[in-house]
């Protein structure tokens, strides 16, 4: 006997799996820190498709990197944000 609930449960989970993948690699807040280009090359990518890659990792780790960039005393190319 198939066990339904079992089945539309992996589905379902496979499906959100698939949804959230925006097929590249994967990289993380520090990645995207250090290479502005790809950053702003997902940013751009992300901000063109919200309803697809808006909640991607990769979309939130680059829009991560770039606030923390932005907030950056240190970082003399951003300029002011007054």
């Amino acid at each position: 006997m198939i066990r339904y609930p079992r089945v539309l449960t992996v589905l379902a989970v496979a499906c959100i799996g698939l949804t959230a993948c925006d097929g590249d690699p994967q990289h993380d807040v520090a990645y995207y820190k250090a290479n502005k280009a790809e950053r702003d090359k997902k940013i751009a990518q992300c901000d063109n498709d919200p309803g697809k890659l808006g909640a991607s990792p990769n979309c939130t780790n680059a829009k991560v990197a770039l606030g923390d960039a932005m907030l950056d005393p240190s970082n003399k190319k951003m300029g002011s944000i007054e």
